[in-house]
C-alpha cells in the first residue's frame, strides 16, 4: 500500500484570511512534482515513510486553515494522517534539499508550485498539507 500527500497552497494578504488557492488533488493535469510519491521527501519533511534528519514532525493543521484545505482534510478524516504546515518557502527548500535537480532554489516557488511568490507584493504563501495510506 502507498502514501500520498495532499497539498493545499494559501495565501494571505496582510490583515486578511488565509485563502487556498488549490489543491493538488485538484490541479489539472498530472500531479506537480511535489505532489508525487516521494518517501524520502516525506520523511524529511514530516517523519512519515521515514526519519526526518533535521527533526521535523507533523505540527498539524493550522488553527487559521483556509476554507479549502479545511474541506480537503475533512474528507476523509479516518484515512488522512501527519497533517502540517509550511511556509511556501520552507516547503520548497526541504523538496529542493532532497531532490536538488528539482528547481532552483531561488525560482523554487515558481518551479515547484507554478506561482511568482512575490505577487501580489506583502502577501504570504503557505503550504498545508497530510498524508493518506
Amino acid at each position: 500500500m502507498g502514501c500520498d500527500i495532499h497539498i493545499v497552497l494559501e495565501r494571505r494578504m496582510p490583515g486578511k484570511e488565509w485563502i487556498g488557492l488549490y489543491a493538488t488533488d485538484y490541479h489539472p493535469g498530472p500531479r506537480i512534482k511535489v505532489a508525487k510519491r516521494d518517501y524520502e521527501f516525506f520523511a524529511e519533511i514530516a517523519n512519515v515513510r521515514g526519519l526526518s534528519k533535521s527533526s521535523r514532525y507533523p505540527k498539524n493543521v493550522p488553527e487559521d486553515i483556509s476554507d479549502l484545505a479545511w474541506a480537503e482534510y475533512i474528507r476523509c478524516p479516518t484515512d488522512h494522517h501527519s497533517a502540517s504546515h509550511a511556509s511556501l518557502s520552507d516547503f520548497c527548500e526541504v523538496y529542493l534539499s532532497v531532490n536538488p535537480s528539482a528547481g532552483r532554489k531561488e525560482f523554487a516557488a515558481s518551479d515547484l508550485f507554478g506561482i511568482d511568490s512575490d505577487w501580489p507584493e506583502n502577501a504570504e504563501y503557505r503550504v498545508v498539507f497530510w498524508f493518506d495510506n
